[in-house]
C-alpha cells in the first residue's frame, strides 16, 4: 500500500485487517468507525481505522508500521453538524449559526449566543471524543497551561485556571482576551506570527487580566502543536 494513502475503501480495510467486509461494514453501520460516504460506497480514513484499531485492541496490520510511529491516533474532527445527524440532539442543528455559517470549531461560536446546544462545551460528548484528546496532555504538565488555536481557548489546566481565575466549564471557546490583558494581545499575536514562520522566539513576559480587573505579568512560553494543526501551547512560569 503507498504511503500517502488517506484513505481506504472497505474492501481495501478489510484485505489489509485480515476480515470479511461484512465486519468492516457491521463497524461503520454502528458507529464504531467512522467512514465519509462517497456515493453508494463509503471511504475510511486511514487515521480513523487506526484509531479504532488501537482503542479497540485490535491488531495493527504491518502496512501501518510507519504510521504508528507517528501516533498517538485521533478520531477524525467532523463538522458536529456532521456527528449529530443520527442523534435527537441533532434536530437543535437546524437553528444553530455554527450549521448556518458552517464554523468547522463550534465552541469557538459559543460566546455569540447563537449556539443550540444545551450543554455545556466542556460536558459536550461531541467534544470530549473529538477534541478534548488532542489536548488532554495539558494536565499533565505541571505548570500553568493552555492550548489556544485562532486566538479562542482549547482547553487549559486547573494550575492555569487558578492562575487566571477562570472556572473550567468557562474555558473552551472563549477568548484569549479574557485572560490575556489588551496590552499583551498585541505582542501575543506577534509571537504567534513568528512562530508560524519558524521563529522560536517567544515573548518573556505577558500581562495575566484577573477577574477583578487586576492585572498581573507572567513569564511565559509558547510551542506550536502538530495536532491540532495551527494550535499553540502556552506555559505559564510560576
Amino acid at each position: 500500500m503507498p504511503k500517502n494513502v488517506k484513505e481506504l475503501s472497505v474492501t481495501q480495510a478489510a484485505a489489509l485487517c485480515g476480515l470479511g467486509r461484512t465486519t468492516i461494514n457491521y463497524w461503520i453501520r454502528t458507529g464504531k468507525l467512522h467512514a465519509k460516504r462517497k456515493g453508494r460506497n463509503y471511504k475510511i480514513p486511514v487515521d480513523e481505522l487506526l484509531f479504532y484499531l488501537t482503542t479497540a485492541g485490535h491488531k495493527i496490520p504491518s502496512e501501518f508500521e510507519d504510521n504508528l510511529l507517528q501516533g498517538p491516533f485521533f478520531k477524525t474532527l467532523r463538522p458536529c453538524w456532521e456527528y449529530w445527524k443520527d442523534n435527537t440532539h441533532g434536530q437543535n442543528c437546524k437553528d444553530c449559526l455554527v450549521l448556518k455559517n458552517e464554523i468547522d470549531v463550534c465552541f469557538t461560536a459559543r460566546e455569540s449566543g447563537g449556539l443550540r446546544c444545551p450543554k455545556e462545551c466542556n460536558k459536550c460528548r461531541y467534544y470530549l471524543e473529538s477534541y478534548y484528546p488532542r489536548i488532554q496532555f495539558i494536565h499533565q504538565i505541571d505548570a500553568p497551561a493552555m492550548i489556544f488555536k485562532d486566538l479562542y481557548f482549547w482547553g487549559s489546566n486547573e494550575k492555569w485556571n487558578l492562575l487566571c481565575q477562570m472556572a473550567q466549564n468557562h474555558i473552551p471557546g472563549i477568548g484569549v482576551e479574557h485572560a490575556i490583558h489588551p496590552e499583551s494581545l498585541e505582542p501575543l499575536i506577534s509571537v504567534v506570527k513568528r512562530t508560524n514562520l519558524g521563529d522560536s522566539k517567544t515573548p518573556q513576559s505577558i500581562t495575566i487580566h484577573l477577574k477583578n480587573n487586576s492585572k498581573q505579568p507572567v513569564n511565559i512560553s509558547i510551542f506550536s502543536l502538530n495536532n491540532p494543526s495551527g494550535s499553540f501551547l502556552v506555559i505559564t512560569e510560576e
